[in-house]
């Protein structure tokens, strides 16, 4: 399998691994940043937590399907801009992140790779 073979199966089973709620605060948190003012069109850690509560969906989930990923340092809960500064995934450590926050972030990359593939091929 090539890996667009694999990023398309991977974007291909989003609504069968993950739930419509989750679906459905993902597309709304994305259509808010895309017409937010004062934004660079992207959401950011506190529109992630916003969304989730008023999804009922978990933080770190809805987080991963954005590119960004919470981890602990200490008490904080700290979050890995991976849209803006995808080093920082790297000097924190992948084995940091919760795994439903990977799960999304798995979906979220092969989604971006697929997209720009496609964009390369158009001009």
């Amino acid at each position: 399998m090539t890996q667009t073979e694999r990023d398309q199966w991977i974007v291909d089973g989003y609504a069968s691994a993950f739930a419509p709620e989750l679906r459905l605060a993902q597309a709304a948190l994305l259509a808010w940043a895309a017409e937010a003012p004062d934004t660079d069109g992207w959401p950011m850690p506190a529109d992630v937590i916003r969304f989730a509560k008023c999804y009922g969906v978990i933080p770190a989930a809805l987080g991963g399907l954005v590119g960004l990923l919470p981890h602990k340092v200490g008490r904080r809960t700290v979050w890995a801009d991976m849209v803006r500064t995808p080093s920082v995934g790297h000097t924190v450590g992948i084995e940091t992140f919760p795994r439903e926050a990977l799960r999304g972030y798995g979906l979220f990359r092969a989604a971006s790779a697929l997209i720009e593939r496609e964009a390369a091929t158009l001009h």
